[in-house]
């Protein structure tokens, strides 16, 4: 059976409520379940309600806000990389390859800055194998001293008990 068609006052308080909780609630999905289940629709059509509103209201908003903040000094232009190293597609293959080399290359130097962070402890740790190797090294030589010198006195006192 055929869902039944909502009225346009519907659709315009759905519209409306939606607009107010997604100013409120913590996140999208929370406003997008509340009004669906108000309303009797799946979070779908919840969800196509919200990006008929971001249609209509979002171009008002942004560009007042973006005159706004337009105060500051121009930067750089900059190649959009995305997470697996790519450029956007106007740049073509080379473009591609310039960002792979630079991702690359952050994540190289991000790892050269952590093992420069590490050198001195791990520096710390080897004088000190360094030191114990020659503290248990004269150990050895003294505990072999002693273990001859009471062999030889076992020996002698075995021979003399013996007779």
């Amino acid at each position: 059976m055929a869902k039944r068609k909502l009225s346009e006052s519907q659709r315009a308080s759905i519209r409306k409520e939606l607009a107010a909780l997604l100013r409120t609630s913590k996140t999208k999905a929370e406003a997008l379940r509340a009004v669906a289940k108000k309303y009797g629709i799946t979070t779908i059509t919840a969800r196509w309600y919200a990006k008929s509103l971001k249609g209509t209201a979002a171009p008002a908003a942004k560009p007042a806000k973006a005159a706004a903040t337009k105060p500051k000094a121009p930067a750089a232009p900059k190649a959009p990389a995305a997470r697996n190293g790519t450029a956007a597609p106007a740049f073509g293959a080379a473009g591609r390859i310039v960002a792979s080399v630079k991702a690359i290359a952050e994540r190289t130097f991000f790892r050269a800055r952590q093992a420069k962070e590490l050198i001195p402890q791990w520096q710390a740790y080897v004088s000190k194998q360094i030191s114990l190797r020659k503290a248990e090294q004269k150990v050895r030589e003294e505990l072999r001293a002693i273990t001859g010198k009471a062999q030889a006195l076992e020996r002698r006192i075995k021979e003399l008990t013996s007779r």
